[in-house]
């Protein structure tokens, strides 16, 4: 009886469910399969992000590497519009449930460098446009910061950004190493070790800013693998889960600091050693002391670098990091094939300083440091590769002193972050997860004196890390001891 009730009644709703199924099918035959995968996937990504705006951030986090591979209208990428769709749907459910407003920490730091970029921004004597998409960028990152804060409330979704964040990183060390040992898919530019190997890029296109993205990864995946491999040695409950635990971490550990080497990235290396350092520092006292040990054999190594006891093809790599560091004047030095990538890297810095010069308060105005470049060049490198070389040095050309010191303050805000979660959380797992994050923050800083890692929006990997230290001690549990 159900059943004829069900069927009974007027037959065009039924025809046209019908009619409407047999015409996207046709319509989806007949597309390419990328664009019917695209309009298949797509609302079903809008449907879980609303549902859950934890996986619009997992899914921002995740699109960073391949955001170049997709192009949309108005130079908005992939990630930036994953970060607005999750946080719009989060913003719902707050509206909803203002009784589950969260406590949104050190949104100051980033306000006061937002207003500072804003200001640069609308003051350019250069191209307002470039201006204001570099500050959408800004945007973009401050978003997912809050959507961090504020969607991440339970351990569950606190170790899905964990997966999250070394998930991406993961996926691209792989690429990059297929790339470094099958030379042929890399431009000849990028060929090394007598052309046996190429540098690895993975879809970044160029091996720098791939370098700096591993440098956002590597060391809380290694903080989690030697806390879980010491809960291994001294605990026997749980012991092969511990293992386990430090078997994947310190495997993702390994994949991508091979990564990292492939890149061939002198300052991905520098910005690394910084980290470990660091790490170490952040570890405790048994950790300190390897830092000791550490440093004592980095200058043990350029000692022997200095003899010519280590291999050639290492020595030579590093050395430049030293002359790198050595200020001179780019327009009076003669160019060799050796000192090529130096003296450019220099007369970007002459650039910009040059900038900062001329503009002190609010530079030439964010994102314009390519725009502007053309007024301030060193002779004879008139064509820009698109930033400084050097972050802090092009934070004071697009933004001025100002600028620059708006974002040392925010780095400094949330180094102190995650010193503070470090100390609160020890002897916890997010303890460890703080101290990874204090070595990311300190090869960030290493590596920005020679690049720039806020481009590709970057930034939002970045946020997420930051936010993991400002999370993580507040739901620790016994559990997590």
């Amino acid at each position: 009886m159900q059943r004829a009730q069900m069927f009974s009644g007027p037959a065009w709703p039924r025809l046209a469910l019908a009619g409407g199924l047999l015409l996207t099918a046709l319509l989806l035959a007949w597309l390419p399969w990328w664009l019917a995968a695209a309009l298949i996937l797509v609302p079903l990504l809008v449907g879980l992000i609303v549902l859950e705006p934890a996986l619009g951030l997992y899914a921002a986090i995740l699109s960073v590497p391949v955001q170049e591979t997709v192009r949309l209208p108005t130079g908005l990428t992939v990630t930036q519009v994953v970060v607005v769709l999750a946080f719009g749907a989060w913003l719902l459910r707050l509206l909803a449930h203002p009784e589950r407003s969260p406590r949104l920490w050190l949104l100051g730091p980033w306000l006061v460098l937002l207003g500072v970029l804003l200001a640069s921004a609308v003051l350019s004597p250069y191209s307002r446009l470039e201006a204001l998409l570099q500050f959408a960028r800004w945007v973009a990152s401050l978003l997912a910061f809050i959507l961090t804060l504020g969607t991440i409330s339970t351990r569950h979704r606190l170790w899905g950004l964990v997966a999250a964040l070394l998930l991406g990183p993961l996926i691209a060390a792989l690429i990059g190493l297929v790339q470094f040992v099958v030379p042929s898919t890399a431009p000849e530019s990028f060929l090394i070790l007598g052309e046996r190997f190429a540098r690895a890029s993975a879809t970044f296109g160029k091996p720098n800013p791939f370098a700096g993205y591993l440098n956002m990864a590597w060391p809380l995946a290694l903080a989690l693998a030697i806390f879980y491999a010491h809960r291994a040695l001294v605990r026997t409950a749980w012991r092969l889960h511990a293992t386990l635990l430090a078997l994947l971490f310190g495997g993702a550990t390994l994949v991508l600091l091979a990564g990292l080497f492939a890149s061939y990235s002198r300052g991905g290396w520098l910005g690394a050693s910084v980290g470990l350092l660091t790490l170490a520092l952040a570890g405790g006292r048994r950790t300190t002391l390897l830092a000791g040990l550490g440093v004592l054999l980095a200058l043990l190594v350029g000692l022997l670098g200095a003899f010519r006891v280590l291999p050639p093809a290492f020595t030579d790599r590093l050395t430049p990091v030293v002359e790198n560091l050595r200020i001179f004047d780019a327009g009076e030095v003669a160019i060799t094939d050796d000192n090529f990538a130096i003296v450019e890297r220099m007369a970007h810095w002459q650039a910009g300083w040059r900038m900062w010069q001329a503009h002190p308060l609010l530079g030439v105005g964010v994102g314009n440091y390519n725009t502007a470049y053309r007024d301030f060049y060193v002779a004879p490198w008139a064509i820009s590769q698109g930033h400084a070389h050097n972050y802090y040095i092009h934070m004071l050309a697009e933004s001025g002193l100002l600028g620059l010191l708006a974002y040392l303050g925010l780095i400094g805000a949330m180094a102190y972050a995650a010193i503070r979660a470090r100390q609160q959380g020890n002897g916890t797992v997010w303890g460890a997860a703080a101290a990874g994050v204090c070595g990311i923050i300190a090869a960030v800083a290493g590596h920005n004196v020679f690049e720039n890692l806020h481009v590709l929006n970057m930034g939002i990997q970045l946020s997420g890390v930051w936010g993991l230290a400002i999370i993580a001690p507040r739901l620790k549990s016994e559990g997590d001891a």
